[in-house]
């Protein structure tokens, strides 16, 4: 793997790109084969030119406190730099997903993609054509299938989070994603719930195909907890004007209960749980547990989302 070194900036992007696809590409990119091979490298060429097979221009949002890939500018990427990062959250210099988004926002006045940096993808003609007419307030999310290097090998559809997204500029407006971190936990619980709350109608993605190659987790425990306080946060904190999905309203009357302690799989845990809420609501494993809930039923929305998305 080619190391990151520092060099010149490339230059700013033309801010009305066609059809965006924003990520953030880290300084090292290490991916491995099922031997056990480094292949970083040829692994990320290969997520590019997917998205470019698929009609996308490749953006990549990195803090200026970041060194840029080396493969940035080998594979023209367009590169915007933001002023600010969460390293005092995640130690290293990731990008907030406000400032991903508002990126996103400012390159075209029409529709923008979103999608993990290590994401292979696939459409057919007809989804492709689907995808560039996505209209001012519709949506996509796409579920991912995790492999180890054959994707006829590939494990079912990963359940627990997305990692393509797509909205039109009014459907990502006015959405704030407070001290979310792009790339870690709960950013892709939130913003697909966002869009739904807010009235984004979700596109099929028949035709689409979203491949990811199995790695070992890039965050930990405390990385988790916090971001899951966030998001929780960013719930309650929620405009009313936002809310227009009523299902997503009962959804979060849901995870509400699940904080006052309403849940376990026997009466003994039930009751345990909702005394440990009464007793010690902000104990390190009272956050744990709800939080552990929260996104086992979060999972219900992303369901609705990707109802007939599958390609």
């Amino acid at each position: 793997m080619t190391p990151a070194t520092l060099s010149p900036d490339p230059p700013m992007p033309n801010r009305h790109l066609s059809n965006p696809i924003v990520t953030s590409i880290p300084p090292v990119f290490s991916r491995k084969d099922a031997q056990g091979q480094e292949i970083g490298d040829a692994y990320l060429a290969r997520c590019v030119q997917s998205w470019r097979a698929c009609g996308f221009d490749p953006v990549t949002v990195n803090s200026v406190n970041e060194t840029l890939h080396p493969m940035i500018t080998e594979l023209g990427i367009e590169v915007v730099r933001v002023p600010r990062d969460a390293a005092a959250i995640t130690g290293r210099p990731h990008v907030f997903l406000d400032d991903l988004l508002q990126a996103a926002r400012d390159m075209s006045a029409d529709r923008v993609f979103i999608v993990n940096a290590d994401i292979e993808l696939e459409m057919d003609a007809a989804a492709r054509d689907r995808l560039t007419g996505l209209g001012p307030m519709q949506a996509l999310a796409m579920r991912r299938r995790d492999h180890s290097g054959q994707r006829e090998l590939a494990k079912p559809t990963y359940d627990c989070g997305i990692d393509l997204f797509g909205a039109g500029h009014q459907a990502l407006a006015d959405i704030r994603c407070g001290n979310l971190v792009f790339g870690m936990p709960w950013w892709d619980h939130y913003l697909p719930m966002m869009l739904l709350w807010r009235g984004a109608e979700f596109v099929s993605g028949k035709g689409v195909r979203v491949w990811h190659l199995d790695h070992d987790g890039r965050w930990n425990k405390h990385q988790y907890i916090g971001a899951g306080r966030e998001f929780l946060h960013l719930l309650d904190q929620t405009e009313p004007a936002l809310r227009r999905n009523p299902q997503v309203d009962r959804h979060i009357a849901r995870l509400a209960r699940i904080r006052r302690g309403h849940y376990g799989a026997s009466l003994p845990r039930r009751i345990e749980a909702r005394m440990v809420a009464n007793l010690m609501p902000f104990s390190r494993t009272h956050i744990r547990r709800v939080l552990r809930e929260t996104a086992a039923s979060n999972i219900y929305i992303l369901d609705i989302i990707t109802a007939s998305h599958h390609g």
